[in-house]
């Protein structure tokens, strides 16, 4: 076969294939959406640390089990599960102070943690919770982490109202570019769960210096979502 010939069909095919993917293409448009749901907290998180320091390990050990101790009856007395206690973590770490005169680290004792995370499920003892854990010795508290424990149905909602904006949205660019907006052809979310947002958070701190429950506001929780859509565009 003449080589001319062999490079005609070939040119061709290629012409006749590109053709055909042109037939074949969609257009579409590709829009992002986002969505929330609201919901009012339920439960609540509280990490605290118990932090004791001594010249002699086995008095810090003593110091920090004993608030320890403490802080398991305050949680008794509110009634809170012990599944909803967590007291495993701890640590134990030299304190060193450094020396001027001998240009050296020196040990001056032991510093002793006692980490408790608490799920606490009523949150009308929220304030009462942390006033008496302050009372006890707890001396390291981080702000309390409202939740709901429909937080897997709320975030579902969240979805839903993400995908609803995304149509919206695609629908707008299609009516834009004198188009009609046809049936979605892939969806994707925006990856895990964000944590809620808390439109009026729990005042911790204030706690840790007022002696009444009644500065604990926890308003509502935002769960937020986001899609990304593809649509084809009809004529």
């Amino acid at each position: 076969m003449p080589v001319n010939r062999i490079c005609l069909i070939v040119f061709t095919t290629l012409i006749l294939t590109n053709i055909g993917w042109a037939q074949t293409s969609e257009r579409t448009v590709a829009i992002n959406g986002t969505g929330y749901a609201m919901a009012e907290p339920d439960l609540a998180r509280i990490n605290m640390t118990v932090v004791e320091r001594n010249a002699s390990l086995d008095t810090a050990q003593q110091a920090a089990d004993s608030i320890a101790g403490k802080v398991l009856a305050v949680l008794e007395s509110l009634d809170v599960a012990r599944k909803h206690i967590n007291t495993t973590a701890a640590m134990i770490r030299p304190d060193y102070k450094w020396n001027r005169t001998s240009e050296e680290q020196e040990l001056r004792g032991y510093i002793v943690e006692r980490r408790i995370n608490v799920t606490l499920h009523d949150l009308g003892k929220l304030g009462s919770l942390i006033e008496q854990i302050t009372q006890v010795g707890v001396n390291q508290l981080s702000p309390p982490q409202l939740d709901s424990s429909k937080r897997p149905d709320l975030h579902r909602e969240a979805l839903v109202n993400a995908l609803a904006d995304a149509r919206a949205n695609a629908e707008t660019l299609a009516k834009a570019s004198g188009n009609n907006l046809g049936k979605v052809l892939s969806i994707s979310t925006g990856g895990a769960a964000p944590p809620p947002r808390p439109m009026m958070r729990a005042q911790a701190d204030a706690a840790l210096t007022e002696t009444t429950g009644d500065t604990y506001t926890p308003g509502e929780l935002r769960f937020d979502a986001s899609v990304s859509a593809i649509y084809e565009l009809l004529d």
